[in-house]
């Protein structure tokens, strides 16, 4: 049961509690039907019954002194008891009150055994009452008086009624068959029904569940709008308020994530610029001693040579800091590549490219993003080794992908979770900012940046979205 899907479970519900309640009406029904039936079955019996035994009050009334015998009974109703019988279609036994046979009329022969001879103890009823005894489920027997004196006593007259339902009124059968066909159209309709609201329920739910996977932290997420206060609205509004809930923490992330990230910018910037003020400051103490020239001008080639890492720092800084605008164009990769990196071209860079690709870009923004992995790859192989830098370009039917391959080192293990953020470097001078830089240009431009390294070497790829003609 926990595999199944809300949507199933909802619609198996409801059918249970749909057959459940077609259950109890139908079993009230048949309840219903049954005792109405044997009701029936009774007035039936007791109307046959009055009839009888007024037609054999007829047969024996103004006959006093024949009748005042057994045998004048037998006399006079030997003839007409089977006549009475057959007419009202019932097995009819007269009785002495003392329980002696007077005479019967037996229709069917399975209620033989029924109208015995002789019964010990007749139970009849008081004067002018009416009893009726069940045999077998479908059998009545009814036990009366007839008020016709034998001397003093009155006559018992048992009548037997075999229930047929064969024999049920007309009226009840259209009935049971109309309750029937309403029944099967109820039925069908509130399973049509139950697959309609379950189908509804779980499409909202669905929409509700769509939506939670397009949530994310760093940009704006749609609300959802419901018109009814139910469950379904109290889960969409929970979901609005998460939504608000976490465009309000996004914001505060991030402001918590710039101020962090200013202040080890700035904490970097003030190591790397008081790194080479203490020996400039000895140099210059120096210098107010020298007496020596060629001494002063090694000393201010020196002073000189910090004073450049310095305003290399801040322009590094100053360009990570103030991004400009995108300026997105449709351009050949592949040409655009390969005019960046042929500045390079004397320093162990190779270029190679399956042809034209095109994708859209920021042409000035493209350029330093290849300046910055070139010179990160030339200033990774180490000084006992000839550069061999080689960048590609590919494609395939949703990317275009540039790599950007070294033969260095490769970039340790520790290091690696670490090599896209702002302030992180390999070399000894520098802000660590070009690859952070790179990263940010090219998912501006609706790209990925990805990465692979070896003790042999270490291949950049970037993956843009193609342009196909």
């Amino acid at each position: 049961m926990r595999f199944l899907t809300l949507r199933v479970r909802t619609f198996l519900f409801m059918l249970l509690n749909l057959l459940l309640a077609f259950l109890l009406t139908g079993t009230f029904s048949l309840y219903h039907f049954k005792k109405e039936t044997k009701e029936y079955h009774n007035e039936r019996f007791e109307r046959k019954e009055r009839a009888i035994i007024s037609h054999i009050e007829y047969v024996i009334s103004g006959q006093d002194s024949v009748v005042g015998t057994v045998e004048g009974l037998r006399a006079v109703l030997g003839s007409r008891i089977k006549e009475i019988g057959s007419i009202h279609k019932l097995d009819i036994g007269i009785y002495h009150p003392q329980g002696e046979l007077i005479t019967k009329s037996i229709l069917q022969n399975q209620n033989k055994g029924v109208l015995q001879s002789k019964v010990n103890s007749p139970k009849a009823p008081k004067h002018s009452g009416r009893k009726v005894s069940e045999y077998g489920g479908n059998l009545l027997v009814s036990t009366s008086v007839i008020i016709t004196p034998i001397g003093t006593e009155d006559l018992i007259i048992k009548t037997l009624y075999r229930v047929d339902n064969s024999t049920i009124p007309e009226g009840e059968i259209d009935f049971l068959k109309q309750l029937v066909y309403v029944y099967l159209f109820l039925l069908l309709l509130g399973i049509l029904l139950a697959f309609i609201l379950s189908n509804y329920i779980s499409q909202n739910m669905k929409r509700v569940i769509e939506q939670l996977k397009k949530v994310r932290l760093n940009k704006s997420n749609e609300k959802l709008d419901w018109r009814f206060n139910d469950e379904i609205g109290e889960l969409i509004q929970q979901y609005n308020v998460m939504v608000d809930k976490l465009e309000q923490t996004a914001v505060e992330l991030a402001t918590t994530e710039r101020e962090s990230a200013w202040k080890e910018m700035a904490q970097q910037v003030a190591h790397e610029i008081k790194n080479p003020l203490t020996p400039m400051r000895l140099s210059l103490q120096m210098m107010e001693r020298e007496k020596d020239i060629s001494e002063v001008r090694d000393m201010a080639s020196n002073l000189l040579e910090e004073v450049e890492n310095l305003t290399n720092i801040a322009e590094a800084f100053s360009r990570f800091a103030q991004m400009p605008g995108l300026k997105l164009k449709r351009f050949d990769l592949s040409y655009q590549t390969n005019r960046a990196v042929a500045l390079y071209s004397d320093r162990g860079v190779s270029f190679s490219s399956s042809g034209p690709v095109y994708a859209k870009i920021d042409k000035e923004q493209w350029s330093r993003i290849m300046h910055n992995l070139v010179k990160n790859a030339i200033q990774s192989v180490p000084d006992d080794r000839n550069a061999e830098i080689r960048v590609r370009v590919n494609s395939n039917n949703q990317y275009v992908l540039i790599c950007v391959e070294d033969n260095g080192e490769g970039i340790p293990d520790y290091m690696q979770e670490r090599v896209f953020e702002p302030n992180f470097t390999t070399k000894n001078s520098g802000m660590g900012l070009g690859l952070a830089m790179v990263k940010n240009l090219i998912e501006n431009l609706g790209g990925s940046i990805r990465f692979n390294t070896s003790p042999k070497g270490t291949e950049f790829i970037i993956e843009l979205p193609i342009i196909i003609d």
